[in-house]
């Protein structure tokens, strides 16, 4: 039987699951929908979850149980959270001979030189949080859409949604921010943003976290289109994600400048965003290396392999 393992990236829009061999060499992806179990439910999430996974071993064409999962989500960093989740998994087929649950945000961190330093995950939502050479961790933000996360692709949906219906009302500047959200959703009246965020009539299940993120790239189309409304929404997210990642590492020891890692498609993805973290974040403290990790779900997969072989 062959030796496999698989890791899985979890976050709010979905979910990425990677199967490598005894080599760490990657041999089958699959993903599903979103688990963040906070936002849609366990059930949902762990259901998600096995898709995800059942599709990268699919795509290697493998039926074998894998030896060691490790899987990264959203929302289980805490030891109750996690306590649910292995619950969860004993019911029906164990994904693997042996599972491993982290926050999706400790993934990255294996990027890092010694699996150490800072990082950053700025997607849907966004999380700062850190290691240091005494295994202490911290984190800082990732409260939640509603009332954290900030510089997240929802984050940034919220704000150019504000921005937009104080702009239409005359409580704020105009911006290109309102006409370019018309546009995508396909609307003629800002009266509509009403139903289009909340959902109308019977059935509706309210707030689609996955829509409003996708607002964000809009905020960068307009920056670079030169709208001083959305340039300002981006110097703020900077900043919030500066004063987070500065937060943790007044929280731990390290004997060198820390390492940051990155990773979600709002940092990875929007013109300039990255540099103008790190510039900002400069300002504060002195970082050392910057690493994008393009793919958490790679990373867990081959950290599992590696632990594995490491307890034999």
């Amino acid at each position: 039987m062959a030796q496999i393992f698989v890791g899985v990236d979890g976050g709010g829009s979905k979910t990425s699951a990677v199967v490598v061999d005894a080599r760490g060499q990657e041999i089958g992806r699959g993903s599903g929908g979103a688990s963040n179990y906070q936002g849609i439910g366990l059930e949902a999430a762990v259901t998600n979850v096995r898709k995800a996974v059942d599709a990268a071993l699919a795509a290697a064409n493998l039926s074998d149980k894998p030896e060691f999962a490790l899987i990264g989500a959203a929302g289980i960093d805490r030891p109750q959270d996690q306590s649910l989740w292995q619950q969860a998994l004993k019911q029906g087929t164990p994904l693997a001979h042996e599972v491993e649950l982290a926050g999706d945000f400790e993934l990255i961190l294996y990027g890092l030189p010694e699996k150490m330093g800072l990082g950053l995950i700025c997607g849907t939502g966004s999380i700062a949080f850190g290691r240091d050479t005494r295994n202490k961790k911290a984190r800082s933000g990732g409260w939640g859409y509603f009332f954290g996360d900030e510089g997240s692709g929802l984050w940034f949906g919220r704000e150019a949604l504000q921005a937009s219906v104080k702009a239409f009302d005359g409580r704020g500047p105009k911006t290109a921010l309102l006409e370019l959200i018309l546009n995508e959703w396909h609307l003629t009246n800002p009266a509509n943003f009403i139903g289009e965020v909340y959902g109308s009539g019977e059935g509706s299940r309210g707030v689609d976290n996955t829509k409003i993120a996708r607002l964000a790239r809009l905020v960068f189309q307009a920056a670079e289109a030169g709208d001083d409304v959305a340039k300002l929404l981006i110097r703020n997210a900077t900043n919030e994600l500066a004063m987070s990642l500065k937060a943790c590492d007044k929280s731990l020891f390290f004997d060198r400048p820390p390492g940051l890692a990155v990773t979600g498609g709002v940092i990875l993805h929007s013109p300039g965003f990255l540099d103008g973290l790190v510039k900002r974040l400069q300002a504060m403290m002195t970082i050392g290396e910057v690493v994008r990790v393009e793919d958490p779900a790679l990373c867990a997969a081959q950290a599992a392999q590696k632990k594995w072989a490491g307890q034999r």
